[in-house]
């Protein structure tokens, strides 16, 4: 039987040699993947199943008049059986930039053949869509689909899961290496290893999970509800109360992990309905992930000089998470900056860890010392912590766009009462166990008892520092300081000596 179908393959090419019999011919090197799942717009069309696994019977039309595939598909296949081969891929690890060429019949187009499987083969079914040209979205049930439509429907979804907004990226990043490399030359990273570990994977999404066509990104407020309208001044104002402990807005609440991972877990099931078999992976903070970048180019907003993300209507106020999905959906446009000549969170950075516009120097930031940086602090940067003892808010409640930051209606972000307006001695008095039971579900448990009692032993010493501090303050403050100068904890230990300095005469 002659079937409209031309390959510029060898009869032994590679494509034949380790394609198993009876599955799908299709991107990614999965030879054994779900049949019909969506590809790029750039690979190329499953279009059939292989009767035999060495042999493909070339069909008696003419050549180059229905559909054409470049010879060196066949070595990008074979290069993830074979590590020799791996070179071959290309960029992504998929066929995203491999070079294909497609040509179809005008008379396929205007024929009906498109419309109709055209027989029986004895490993499979050919599989023709019903629009005649490849315009990159074919589901698992043969037809095209309407990407816009299906974006449409995906931020629908997103909005009745309580996410501010949600966008669509695609997956070339290779614009942002340049810059993630130098940031890891300088060593910015800190002690962050993992940042470096997993190098330009970051910005190589395909390879952090293979078959990525798009990747969704979701937004989500976090400000509480009761938050009041002149919130940033009072946030700022408790800078003037160094007895007592700040802690940062976002962690106040439960794990921001928690409540992100399983909406966007909901969100995938519900695409999974209609775009099944669907495969994907969802993050929250937690693999190698450019999210701030992704969510740029998706339209979530723009990197301000901070390097945070700044919306209009959002300010910068929430929390990022992403679905990398195999199937090719048209992106929503990126938004212009903002920001102009305002230099404010360069200048209101206490630690200066803001080196210059878009530049951030991790191992001097605040939220790094206390969250992310497992040992003894830089005396130097000791005094300039003032009375935060988790996380930073500075950048965020000096910006202007956050007059704008939303409330969140979700219980989940609401402020705990034992993690605000709390004395700073209360919290250092906090047994391991105490620890554990107030930071049940809180971001803050991930740093440990030890971290804990070091960041608040820094915050005593720079209340002792306090000049306007009343005599019988500083006693109360010296007395609590000194419950803990016997810690086993060579860590904890170093940070109350330093604390108590601030006493001596």
């Amino acid at each position: 039987m002659a079937l409209g179908v031309v390959l510029h393959v060898e009869l032994n090419d590679q494509v034949g040699q380790r394609q198993a019999t009876g599955s799908l011919v299709r991107p990614f090197g999965q030879f054994q993947a779900r049949a019909g799942k969506q590809v790029a717009k750039t690979g190329f069309f499953p279009f059939a199943r292989v009767a035999k696994a060495k042999k493909i019977k070339m069909p008696d039309v003419q050549a180059g008049q229905f559909i054409g595939f470049n010879h060196r598909v066949g070595r990008a296949f074979d290069a993830s059986l074979n590590p020799q081969r791996a070179q071959q891929m290309p960029h992504q690890r998929g066929l995203a930039r491999a070079k294909l060429t497609t040509q179809f019949d005008e008379r396929m187009a205007q024929g009906g053949l498109c419309r109709q499987g055209l027989g029986k083969l004895p490993g499979g079914i050919l599989v023709v869509p019903e629009r005649s040209f490849y315009n990159g979205e074919v589901n698992s049930f043969r037809t095209h689909i309407d990407g816009g439509l299906w974006v449409s429907r995906i931020q629908h979804w997103g909005l009745q899961l309580g996410f501010s907004q949600i966008g669509i990226a695609g997956i070339d990043l290779a614009s942002a290496e340049p810059g993630l490399s130098a940031w890891l030359a300088q060593g910015f990273q800190g002690d962050m290893a993992y940042m470096a570990r997993h190098g330009l994977k970051r910005a190589r999404p395909a390879e952090l999970v293979p078959g990525t066509l798009s990747v969704i990104t979701a937004r989500m407020d976090y400000l509480p509800v009761t938050t009041p309208a002149q919130w940033q001044v009072a946030e700022l104002d408790r800078l003037g109360a160094p007895a007592q402990a700040i802690v940062s807005v976002y962690a106040r609440g439960r794990d921001y992990h928690k409540v992100l991972r399983s909406r966007l877990q909901s969100l995938a099931e519900h695409i999974a309905t209609g775009l099944s078999p669907l495969a994907c992976r969802v993050f929250t903070d937690s693999a190698p992930v450019l999210e701030a970048e992704l969510a740029a180019r998706s339209g979530q907003g723009w990197r301000g000089k901070h390097t945070l993300l700044l919306n209009r209507s959002g300010g910068s106020m929430f929390f990022l998470g992403e679905i990398y999905v195999d199937v090719a959906l048209p992106p929503t446009a990126p938004v212009a900056s903002h920001c102009g000549s305002c230099q404010a969170c360069l200048e209101v950075c206490p630690t200066k860890a803001i080196v210059a516009p878009y530049q951030l120097d991790a191992r001097r930031c605040i939220s790094y010392l206390t969250i992310e940086h497992p040992g003894p602090i830089a005396p130097e940067l000791r005094a300039l912590m003032g009375n935060r003892i988790y996380g930073c808010d500075d950048c965020q409640l000096i910006c202007p766009w956050n007059k704008f930051a939303r409330r969140s209606e979700l219980a989940d972000f609401d402020a705990r009462a034992a993690l605000v307006n709390r004395p700073l001695a209360a919290l250092f008095a906090w047994s391991e166990a105490d620890f554990l039971h107030f930071t049940q579900g809180s971001p803050i448990r991930r740093i440990g008892h030890l971290r804990w009692l070091r960041n608040i032993a820094v915050a005593l010493g720079n209340a002792l520092r306090v000049a306007s501090a009343l005599p019988e303050t500083r006693r109360e403050l010296a007395a609590v300081l000194q419950t803990r100068l016997e810690h086993p904890s060579p860590l904890v230990r170093e940070h109350v000596v330093w604390a108590l300095e601030a006493v001596r005469p």
